[in-house]
């Protein structure tokens, strides 16, 4: 739990709430980071989404908006990269899953990553027609 020390302002009742709000901003985000660091990526997912959602309703003179524009384009950087970690995954189980079967490996390779899901499709299509095959007997031992 977060305790910060109290804090004596002669201001007016509006800017102590003002304060207030943004301390609650600060102890919900806090709580947040530790949802982060226990459930992972999908958390961060929430994050994103939790203090967009806290940020939106900032003053226009408050660094909300330059905050929320973060999160939303950091929010787009981080869907692009998982984009291509998929990708990028998909390509090599296709690589280690033609090699299996005797197909062109390399070749599949480079058409799914050249055309992505369409060369997935096509992969997934051929595959059919070209079982896994066993691996040779290991060869007799020698015999003197």
């Amino acid at each position: 739990m977060l305790r910060l020390p109290a804090v004596v302002i002669n201001t007016g009742a509006s800017a102590l709430d003002a304060m207030k709000a943004k301390l609650a901003k600060l102890v919900g985000r806090a709580r947040l980071l530790k949802l982060v660091r226990a459930k992972g990526l999908l958390s961060l997912a929430a994050l994103a989404a939790a203090s967009a959602a806290a940020t939106a309703l900032a003053e226009p003179g408050d660094l909300g908006y330059a905050f929320l524009a973060f999160l939303i384009f950091g929010g787009i950087i981080l869907f692009v990269i998982g984009l291509i970690a998929v990708w990028i995954l998909l390509a090599v189980w296709v690589y280690r899953d033609a090699k299996k079967r005797g197909m062109e490996a390399t070749l599949w390779l480079l058409l799914v990553l050249l055309t992505g899901i369409i060369g997935l499709i096509v992969y997934l299509i051929v595959r059919r027609e070209h079982p896994i095959q066993q691996p040779p007997p290991p060869p007799p031992p020698p015999t003197g």
